[in-house]
């Protein structure tokens, strides 16, 4: 691996737009280590679990919120820009084949969810958010199906891509396959390397949970009550031993929260010529 200081190496017109992305990275996971931290409290107390629309909650609330909030805001649809992106210029090579496509289309599904993200944090910055969401469950493409009167099997379809995402994020961790888009120096590995490895594992086993709560409980949803994040960890935090488990699961949101953050300082940004 490279033995590069930082993430942060200006060469060209593009060190703008590459700065855009890796700001994105650092929202994400800012918003991720706040779920964490209040997943593990609650496995603790009488807390409740967060998804991430309650997160961007947590930022506006907080002090400077504004000033947080904007950022936030500039983050994370710098972030869904930058997934545009890898979807439609392959920065990253995965090609046209199955497995390329698939990863392509995962990618167009988190420049979605993201963008949304970032314009709830934008409603609540100009004070005309109305709260709560589905927590990154694919609610609202299920609720609108269930109103057209074909939710079932687009709960089912989205169950699938949530299980096919989870099993994504095992092989990633287990093959440590985001080594190949970062520089991390060898000094660092020791330290960076598992608690990126603990951080996807955690985020897909929520995947996991989230399409089981989807394919059991698909002929009875509706409009506006399907799944999210928050929904799988207290599923979690309801198994036997779940404090322990919420706990874990908790600390490895937290573990995919600085992921996130490696990836904003270590990981290749591959920006076409612009200008």
């Amino acid at each position: 691996m490279s033995s590069i200081s930082s993430g942060f190496q200006p060469d060209d017109g593009r060190a703008w737009l590459k700065g855009a992305a890796r700001a994105g990275y650092f929202a994400r996971g800012l918003v991720f280590a706040i779920v964490g931290y209040f997943a593990f409290r609650a496995a603790f107390a009488s807390g409740q679990t967060l998804d991430t629309k309650d997160a961007i909650e947590v930022i506006a609330g907080s002090v400077f919120g504004t000033i947080l909030l904007a950022a936030i805001v500039v983050g994370l649809a710098a972030f869904a820009a930058w997934r545009m992106v890898q979807v439609t210029l392959d920065v990253d090579g995965h090609g046209t084949g199955a497995k390329g496509l698939f990863v392509r289309a995962g990618l167009l599904v988190s420049a979605f969810s993201y963008g949304a993200l970032a314009l709830y944090a934008g409603s609540l910055l100009t004070g005309l958010g109305s709260g709560g969401g589905d927590g990154g469950g694919g609610g609202g493409v299920i609720s609108y199906a269930y109103e057209k009167g074909f939710g079932i099997w687009v709960t089912y379809a989205v169950a699938a891509g949530m299980a096919a995402a989870a099993i994504a994020h095992f092989v990633k961790a287990v093959k440590a396959g985001f080594e190949r888009y970062m520089s991390i120096p060898d000094d660092r590995q020791w330290a960076v390397k598992p608690i990126c490895q603990f951080g996807l594992i955690a985020r897909g086993t929520t995947f996991v949970v989230i399409a089981g709560l989807l394919a059991t409980g698909a002929a009875g949803y509706k409009s506006g009550d399907t799944p999210g994040l928050d929904a799988a960890l207290a599923e979690i935090a309801s198994w036997s031993f779940g404090w322990l488990l919420l706990s874990l699961t908790g600390l490895g949101l937290i573990a995919f929260g600085l992921y996130c953050f490696a990836e904003s300082w270590y990981r290749r940004i591959n920006m076409p010529q612009v200008g």
